[in-house]
């Protein structure tokens, strides 16, 4: 089965479906030149499950906007949640390429994608960790810029 909820999402937004696809293709193909595996990757919610309204609209009071951190295994997720004391009792949550492209397009209040690359003393040291990113201004604007 294909994987196609980015490509709907995007549809639902007003995209061609056409500029979804290549979207997403080219996404996989910078994952796949940089050595990621593009099957499944791994988060961790640290919040209430349930999608809150404030999620899908930015408010004036956000002062950093949010990032979603993806990790290509459960484990290097693990090692990034213990190293930064994330919340109470995370929850590891296991979506797909496409899934995780659709969350970025449907909630504005999201900025950014990052995919961590696999190295442990990157997921131990900074902040975020190294790797892939995929800015939601960087989607839209592809999706645009082929609507034409």
């Amino acid at each position: 089965m294909r994987e196609t909820l980015f490509i709907d999402v995007a549809r639902q937004e007003g995209y061609r479906s056409e500029a979804a696809e290549d979207t997403l293709e080219m996404v996989r193909t910078r994952l796949q030149e940089a050595r990621y595996q593009t099957q499944r990757f791994y988060l961790y919610r640290t919040g209430d499950p349930a999608v809150h309204e404030r999620d899908k609209t930015p408010t004036p009071q956000t002062t950093r906007p949010r990032v979603l951190v993806a990790f290509q295994s459960a484990d290097s997720a693990l090692v990034f949640a213990q190293t930064h004391g994330l919340g109470r009792s995370p929850r590891l949550v296991s979506l797909t390429l496409s899934q995780m492209l659709a969350a970025l397009m449907q909630r504005p209040g999201i900025s950014m994608l990052l995919i961590a690359s696999e190295d442990q003393e990157a997921l131990r040291a900074s902040a975020l960790p190294l790797g892939i990113r995929i800015e939601r201004a960087e989607l839209i604007e592809r999706l645009t810029s082929l609507a034409s």
